[in-house]
């Protein structure tokens, strides 16, 4: 047994190789499209596949080896990447905004388990008793340590050709236990902006994520609030913790609200560099602003905070954020799988890229049990300090 595991692996590992030296130039982000490898590695390869084919004790699975070769291939990029088989690619592709779920950000790197970044109120999650910081080790008993994190999103969706729609198993690891939890996927949050009005001394801005149509919405909500409250607030909020989703043109868009530039960064391609710019005049230029961020801030909402901070804007409160702020793009198979490839990530107008870096905080807050008040307190004590 022991025997036949070593050999499988290694076949797996042979496979990895070749895929690699197949799809070097096609696919994969690099500064350079040359391929890293030589003639010689060719041949190596070559070699070793022909010895595995006339000398390994038993006839590998070619679909089930080669699938397994790309799926490794592609999630190990980054966490944003992903090699789907033909059944989640048509889910994928026929995703509408209003699928169900059950309620969760998680976070994922290949080779580790998936992290609970957050959990939707009143969700079926939240119900369930899931918290930040599980493990989610298998679901429905599928070990989840290969998977991309698209992978698990989708397997935390409603199906959307199936009427009834059966909880998902989820098994957790926390701390030194292991739970079994079954999950309803039939959770839905609606795009909103929330104004909170909990202090005289700021309004606050909630946003579920930046979805198209939000700036226009904070425009209209800040005039509004500004107008009839007295005195005025010192300060405006962008709370944008457990902002996970979103749209990057809207988030220019958000930036514009607050400042003016030529550049602001820009997403960079293997070829090429795309300018990002906020040439409007801005509604809100001269209100101090304050942003909240945590290990749920994702993308767009990490290119919001980064860069209103980079141009001394706001100063940024909070937990560490991933750095996702990247763009995907689809490359579908001839076997009816598909390829999701990060093929640009963006990076500020000083040339800090925004990839597994976290937004720069000007304040750092331990995670507690009262994270609202944390935040809260310290957004009044910077207040209360001139600077």
């Amino acid at each position: 047994m022991k025997f036949n595991k070593l050999n499988f692996y290694f076949l797996i590992i042979i496979v990895l190789l070749t895929a690699l030296l197949f799809l070097d130039k096609r696919f994969l982000p690099a500064k350079s499209p040359v391929s890293k490898f030589g003639s010689n590695d060719s041949e190596l390869i070559g070699t070793v596949m022909r010895l595995i084919k006339t000398d390994y004790l038993e006839e590998p699975n070619p679909v089930r080896t080669t699938e397994g070769a790309f799926k490794g291939l592609v999630n190990s990029l980054d966490p944003l990447s992903a090699y789907l088989d033909k059944e989640l690619a048509v889910r994928y592709l026929n995703r509408q905004n209003s699928v169900t779920n059950a309620g969760l950000v998680l976070y994922k790197k290949y080779g580790l388990f998936p992290l609970v970044a957050a959990v939707m109120e009143n969700s079926p999650a939240a119900k369930a008793g899931l918290r930040v910081g599980d493990n989610i080790s298998a679901i429905n008993d599928r070990n989840t340590i290969t998977m991309s994190l698209l992978e698990v999103n989708l397997l935390l969706e409603a199906e959307q050709a199936k009427e009834e729609q059966p909880p998902v198993k989820l098994r957790v690891v926390r701390g030194n236990e292991t739970l079994e939890l079954q999950v309803s996927r039939d959770f839905s949050l609606s795009p909103s902006l929330k104004i909170i009005s909990e202090s005289p001394e700021f309004i606050r801005l909630k946003p579920s994520a930046i979805y198209p149509g939000l700036a226009n919405e904070m425009n209209k909500s800040l005039v509004a609030s500004l107008k009839k409250t007295a005195p005025q607030p010192k300060a405006i909020i962008l709370d944008l913790r457990d902002c996970w989703t979103g749209d990057y043109e809207e988030a220019r868009k958000v930036l514009n609200l607050f400042l003016k530039a030529e550049e602001i960064g820009f997403f960079e391609r293997r070829d090429k560099k795309q300018s990002v710019t906020c040439p409007e005049n801005p509604n809100f230029a001269n209100q101090k602003i304050f942003l909240w961020v945590n290990q749920a801030t994702y993308g767009p909402a990490e290119m919001v905070a980064a860069v209103l901070r980079e141009f001394q804007r706001a100063k940024v409160i909070g937990i560490e954020t991933p750095g996702l702020v990247g763009k995907q793009e689809n490359f579908p198979l001839s076997d009816g799988s598909l390829v999701v490839l990060t093929t640009a990530i963006f990076s500020l107008k000083s040339g800090t890229k925004l990839w597994d870096t976290s937004v720069p905080l000007d304040e750092k807050l331990p995670f507690t049990e009262k994270m609202d008040k944390a935040y809260h307190d310290k957004t009044i004590s910077l207040l209360s300090t001139k600077n």
